[in-house]
């Protein structure tokens, strides 16, 4: 006799939004997350051979960047150009390692609107976790900002930057950085998916934003400028990061552990957004 079938898992659709049932909302999303993960790593895997099936120089293009930035930069100030203030560790490592942290924190921002729009078609047709190709480009950035730190390390011992057991927390401090760019990019990616401006234009301000932030100088301070670096959220992750690197010694660190908190409130936030959001966005797509 054979045995009978387990009975499938039951399902049931309500136009009531599920926020008001936020710790059901909570429970569902942290289970849908944890279900991802093996779909998000064949996504991972996928893109990953798709951007560099035709290159020649493959992951090397990583590094090209950060290090075209940070000559350019070198040489403007070596040349006076630029009248940049001194700065506690030497300024090729200064500018590299702000770099590079930008650039991280650029592709954490924009790997949410990169990876929705590439699965559109799939989420679309397939009933999958929404959550896949978020965690996706996560992986993502997270893998190329292991490759583009190999050789940064490798600049810093040969420009003499002594390490300090500090640097072990280096790793969470960039992890924030990401975090707070995974953020920022889930909350744009509903408006990213029915308006193409919004890509356009959130490239256009990270460029902007660069510059309101101390990657290539130190924090300025005199006022007004003063107060934009203060204001910019990005900014005390970022001179955190390359802080616990270079020096082993935070400048500000209560400002980069409350702003590490909000970005933990604000991740959270910004995933809830992405899930209510996200039906309604693909209904008008395939529509």
């Amino acid at each position: 006799m054979n045995p009978l079938p387990s009975p499938l898992a039951e399902r049931t659709y309500t136009a009531r939004s599920g926020i008001h049932h936020p710790a059901r909302l909570i429970r569902t999303l942290a289970r849908d997350l944890w279900n991802a993960r093996h779909l998000s790593g064949q996504l991972f895997i996928r893109e990953i051979r798709q951007r560099y099936r035709q290159s020649i120089f493959g992951l090397l293009w990583v590094l090209v960047p950060p290090l075209a930035t940070t000559a350019v930069f070198v040489f403007l100030n070596a040349r006076k150009i630029l009248n940049i203030e001194p700065t506690a560790i030497p300024y090729p490592v200064y500018v590299l390692l702000g770099t590079l942290l930008w650039q991280i924190f650029s592709e954490s921002l924009l790997a949410p609107l990169s990876s929705f729009n590439t699965c559109v078609p799939i989420l679309i047709k397939i009933n999958m976790p929404r959550e896949a190709p978020i965690l996706a480009g996560l992986a993502q950035v997270l893998f190329f900002a292991g490759v583009q730190l190999v050789p940064v390390i490798g600049v810093m011992i040969w420009a003499g930057v002594l390490f300090t057991p500090a640097i072990l927390l280096a790793p969470l401090a960039i992890l924030m950085l990401v975090l707070l760019g995974t953020a920022i990019g889930l909350v744009l990616v509903p408006l990213g998916g029915l308006y193409r401006d919004v890509n356009e234009g959130t490239a256009m301000a990270l460029k902007l934003a660069f510059f309101l932030t101390p990657i290539v100088y130190p924090p300025p301070q005199e006022w007004p400028w003063s107060m934009l670096v203060a204001l910019n959220p990005v900014s005390p992750l970022l001179q955190g990061a390359r802080d616990l690197m270079a020096t082993g010694t935070m400048q500000d660190p209560g400002a980069f552990w409350s702003m590490s908190l909000i970005t933990l409130g604000l991740l959270l936030v910004a995933l809830l957004v992405y899930r209510l959001a996200t039906p309604l966005v693909l209904e008008r797509m395939g529509a």
